[in-house]
Order: C-alpha cells, then sequence, then structure tokens
C-alpha cells in the first residue's frame, strides 16, 4: 500500500500549482506570471485546463531569484542565470544562515537531552520557551522536535535514558507543542467560510499523540481551519464531528499496535469511517499500522503519508 502511495505523492511533487509555489517561495502570484512574460525566468508545464504546473527545479529557482532581488539584485540582470550560478552569488549568505540556525537548534537539542539525563526540567523548560522566540513554528516541528524525539529515542534504546525520564520529556513537550498550536489563530490566512477545513485525531485505542499534533501545528501554518481532537477518539463520534465541522480532510495517525492493546484494528476503524462519511472527504494517514487499500472505497481520495515531511509538502499544495 505505501508503495503505491509514495510513487502518487512523488509525482505531485513535480506538479506545483501556483498557489503553493507562492506559499513556498514567498513570491506573489502575480509578480511570478510576471517574471515568466518578461523574463522567462522559469517555462512551467500546463494541466489539461491550462493550469501552471512547477517542478523542484522550478520552485528551487524562483526561491534564489526571490533571495537575490531582496538583496538588491535586478531581476532583469539574473533571470537569465542557472540554478548553479544563483547558488554561487547566493552562496556566502545561504551558508551562513544555514550554519546560523542549524547552530541553535543543535544547541537546544543538546541541552534538552543533557539536562534531561539530570532530571533538570526546569532547564529543559527553559530551552523550549526559548526555542519557541528564536525558531519559527514549522522549524520548532521539523527541525527540533522531530530529530529531539528521534535522539531520545535512541538514547533509551542504548540504555543511556530511562522510560521514566522519556515520560517526563513527553509530558513537557506536550504542553509546549499544545502553546505552539493554541498561537497559531486560524483567523489570520482568510475568511473562516473560504478555509479548508481539517479534522485531526487516531483511533479509538490509539493514545500516541506527538504525531497528530506536530501535523495540526503544521495545518495551522498553512491556513487550514484545523480541529483537534486529540487521540483516542470513538469512530462514531469522529464521524459526527466531521459531519458538523463540514471537514474537507480527515487526518488519521496509525500507529501499529500489539493484538493484545488493539480495541479496533486500523483497517476496520477506517473501513467504518468509509462507509459513515460523504465520499468528498478526504483521508490523509501516516503512521505503522497495516492498511489494504481495499477497505476505502473507490470514490474516495486516500492518502498515506510515511512522514511529517510528506504531509507538510502535501498541506503547502492543496491549500
Amino acid at each position: 500500500m505505501r508503495k503505491g502511495c509514495a510513487r502518487i505523492f512523488e509525482g505531485s511533487m513535480q506538479n506545483i500549482n501556483i498557489k503553493a509555489v507562492s506559499k513556498m517561495t514567498g513570491i506573489n502570484e502575480n509578480t511570478i506570471r510576471a517574471w515568466e512574460r518578461r523574463y522567462n525566468v522559469v517555462e512551467p508545464e500546463r494541466s489539461a485546463d491550462g493550469r501552471r504546473l512547477y517542478s523542484r527545479k522550478d520552485v528551487e529557482k524562483l526561491s534564489l531569484l526571490w533571495k537575490l532581488v531582496q538583496k538588491g539584485h535586478l531581476i532583469g540582470q539574473i533571470a537569465s542565470l542557472s540554478v548553479v550560478q544563483l547558488k554561487k552569488m547566493d552562496g556566502e549568505h545561504v551558508a551562513g544562515e544555514l550554519v546560523s540556525e542549524s547552530a541553535k537548534e543543535q544547541v537546544h537539542l543538546e541541552t534538552i537531552i543533557s539536562s534531561l539525563k539530570k532530571f533538570d526540567l526546569d532547564a529543559i523548560h527553559h530551552s523550549l520557551q526559548k526555542a519557541r522566540f528564536e525558531l519559527s513554528p514549522r522549524d520548532i516541528v521539523t527541525r527540533l522536535i522531530l530529530p529531539l524525539l528521534k535522539a531520545v529515542g535512541t538514547e533509551v534504546m542504548d540504555s543511556k535514558l530511562s522510560i521514566s525520564q522519556e515520560h517526563l520529556l513527553s509530558s513537557l513537550l506536550r504542553d509546549h507543542l499544545g502553546n505552539v498550536y493554541q498561537s497559531l489563530s486560524p483567523y489570520e490566512y482568510k475568511v473562516r467560510s473560504l478555509q479548508t477545513r481539517v479534522i485531526i485525531t487516531t483511533r479509538e485505542g490509539d493514545l500516541h499523540e506527538f504525531s497528530i499534533l506536530l501535523a495540526a501545528i503544521l495545518c495551522r501554518i498553512h491556513g487550514y481551519e484545523t480541529y483537534y481532537l486529540g487521540p483516542n477518539m470513538p469512530m462514531v463520534d469522529l464521524a459526527h464531528a466531521c459531519e458538523q465541522f463540514k471537514i474537507n480532510f480527515v487526518i488519521l495517525g496509525l500507529a501499529a499496535l500489539p493484538p493484545e492493546k488493539e480495541f479496533v484494528t486500523a483497517a476496520n476503524y477506517l473501513k467504518q469511517l468509509d462507509q459513515a462519511l460523504p465520499k468528498k472527504m478526504q483521508f490523509l494517514c501516516g503512521g505503522m499500522a497495516n492498511v489494504p487499500m481495499n477497505v476505502i472505497s473507490s470514490g474516495r481520495k486516500y492518502l498515506f503519508f510515511s512522514s511529517i515531511d510528506e504531509l507538510d509538502t502535501f498541506l503547502a499544495q492543496n491549500r
């Protein structure tokens, strides 16, 4: 199942619409069109209905052009340069920027792990608070929390951290990530009635929360009207909430649970949810649970994401 979905997603990453490009680069859509018309900066493909479809290379070049224009270069003088030439022009600035940001994230990660080994919860709390001021919400998710969770998991496996220490960190992270989520107002981007609505949860009996909380933060970063229900949601109650809020996307965390701890299998939960909800609602799922594709009817869009990064890109493209 996952291999098939990965191929579908890989293809979509080479067909990025102009709204997603604008979001990813920070360039106004009208400016992108003007640069194409006047300077031929990129030559996007066209869909059957005439819409522009950009590749990753197009996005990379546009991003570089925009950064250089903001530094004082004239678009007419750099538009014809290759990506390699643009990278060379921007090299020192980019290298310095990456080192600076990477250094901040690494300092926070090392401080948190070192403090956790000493059971110094105040130091962890202080480092997480500082990270919220120094890093963007997106960088907190993708460049701090995800690497931190992976590093702590490795430390526990190697018996360098205990389960109790891991649980203490989880409790602190849950509070801080909840604050990050609440700080991202769903009303900053569009009129509420025009927003795409997303609901996020896990199936009944699945208590794994971090992945769906990170997904909820990304949804708000991208301007979705987001309803975070937390984990452990009975199917009937989820279906009712979807109908009440007129949901467009259902994001489900589907962890692989031991059979003896599984209240309902991921396949049965999805099958029941599929039967209960209108076909226009799209299912977006992530996790290690084994779910055959045939549990979802052919009339519904259904994608499985193997990583938060894949979900992040999908959200950017489908606003």
